[in-house]
């Protein structure tokens, strides 16, 4: 799909995302970017990651050794992106030989998922850009403080480090079918781990919620928005702090939220679209693109 995209654009960057070395070799991931990213003329972007919790549970993999994978994958990418001969031999991959003498392209950018403290410093010093997942602003400080420690340990210049955040996008001109489809999701929303709830919900609260935890993956496998023994004000707090929700009337509040998380230091924003892409896209390019552009 996105060899079929470059050969239609000439300038929107094209990416795909999340990749993990525990899904797919480092070569192999190196081979597929690299084409993608001479077929576009080095537009390509690619987020590495170590393995997130739902594709844990769906191919029961486990991810040992997460830091180490992540960083002798992006050595192994961009080694081949260099165009010579790799030979990298790490405690975890190897690649032999590899010689990239086709790619002419300027290099693609590597952004890396990240959310806490170990792999934040790692996508800080390793990644061109970083990945969050459902960060919300009191979070920040404790974000970029650790993206810093990495930055300095590379002694980069982080002028044009991207810091982009995952955001899910319930926005409808029928807000109630907006509502609905939110509390459907709420499930992958930080995965509704205490972390990402704590500035907003109490330790009680938090704990009702994973106590309810399978209750909320059966609104998403059943597709109802109806979240057993869940009170409703805790529902709501979690769409109003982990979700872009609501109807037309909602748009002015929404695009707040959004500059706030840009004065944290979010300087891109990424958004998951859900049923009826066409709307949404419609929706963001009247009301959100140009108040942010």
């Amino acid at each position: 799909g996105l060899a079929l995209a470059a050969n239609a654009t000439s300038r929107i960057r094209l990416g795909y995302m999340p990749v993990s070395p525990y899904e797919q070799l480092p070569m192999k991931i190196a081979d597929s970017l690299l084409t993608l990213n001479e077929l576009s003329n080095g537009r390509a972007t690619i987020l590495l990651g170590g393995l997130g919790k739902s594709s844990m549970m769906a191919m029961g993999l486990t991810p040992n050794r997460r830091l180490r994978a992540m960083r002798e994958c992006i050595d192994i990418v961009r080694a081949a992106a260099s165009g010579v001969v790799t030979s990298y031999d790490g405690e975890m991959f190897h690649a032999k030989g590899d010689y990239a003498s086709w790619v002419k392209a300027p290099a693609p950018q590597i952004y890396i998922a990240a959310n806490k403290e170990q792999m934040l410093r790692l996508a800080g010093e390793y990644g061109d850009g970083v990945m969050l997942s459902d960060i919300v602003a009191p979070h920040f400080d404790e974000v970029m403080g650790h993206l810093h420690e990495g930055f300095d340990r590379a002694g980069k210049d982080v002028s044009d480090y991207r810091v982009n955040n995952f955001w899910a996008w319930h926005v409808k001109e029928d807000k109630q079918a907006a509502i609905n489809e939110a509390r459907q999701e709420l499930v992958w929303r930080g995965a509704l781990q205490r972390w990402h709830m704590a500035p907003f919900l109490s330790d009680e609260e938090c704990a009702l919620v994973e106590k309810n935890w399978h209750n909320f993956l059966q609104a998403f496998i059943t597709k109802t928005p109806v979240i057993e023994n869940v009170p409703e004000d805790i529902i709501r707090k979690l769409l109003d702090n982990l979700t872009l929700t609501g109807g037309l009337d909602d748009i002015d509040h929404i695009i707040a939220r959004l500059k706030a998380l840009e004065a944290e230091g979010q300087n891109e924003i990424a958004l998951r679209l859900h049923a009826d892409p066409a709307e949404a896209i419609k929706l963001i390019g009247h009301y959100i693109v140009p108040v942010l552009s």
